[in-house]
């Protein structure tokens, strides 16, 4: 997903379906373009625009990072694989469970064993998605469908405080 300089932010919400079950689903998601310091102050040094230096930081690659959140379990989203194409948005990735340290010392969380994946289609006109997510340990153990809607943009203002960090 290479689109000139736009880097998303995505959150999904629905609900994951389960045998004669559902739990209430977030995802969250958000593209990083990582620049070397070394490479900033070269270009910054040079004779370029500030435009060429967009456009050469823009051919970096985006890497993207995410946390998904089944009723009160909470996984970071591994490997995601972000595809669009036309207003077709797909995403795989695998879940690792999230274990949390100790907060008085101020450890964030960290991510620990690869316990499933999942896999979304979302129709980016309609804003609404469908998928299947596999979790292999845990109470939360199972198959589901899952059913999901964008959160929108005006909802989603400050979401990364709300957001468990991954």
């Amino acid at each position: 997903m290479q689109e000139g300089c736009v880097i998303p932010m995505l959150h999904y919400r629905g609900i994951a379906l389960r045998e004669n079950a559902s739990s209430v689903l977030s995802i969250w998601i958000e593209g990083m373009r990582e620049v070397d310091p070394a490479k900033v102050r070269e270009l910054l040094s040079s004779n370029m625009s500030l435009e060429e230096i967009q456009a050469e930081i823009n051919r970096g690659n985006i890497t993207y990072r995410g946390v998904l959140r089944l009723a009160q379990d909470v996984y970071q989203l591994r490997g995601i694989a972000l595809m669009r194409s036309e207003n077709i948005t797909t995403i795989d990735a695998e879940l690792a469970r999230i274990r949390f340290r100790d907060a008085r010392v101020g450890d964030e969380a960290d991510g620990g064993e690869v316990v499933g994946n999942i896999s979304l289609t979302i129709d980016d006109d309609l804003q609404l998605g469908k998928g299947s997510m596999r979790i292999n340990a845990g109470s939360a153990r199972g198959s589901y469908s899952i059913i999901l809607e964008m959160v929108p943009d005006e909802m989603r203002r400050g979401w990364h405080h709300l957001a468990p960090r991954g």
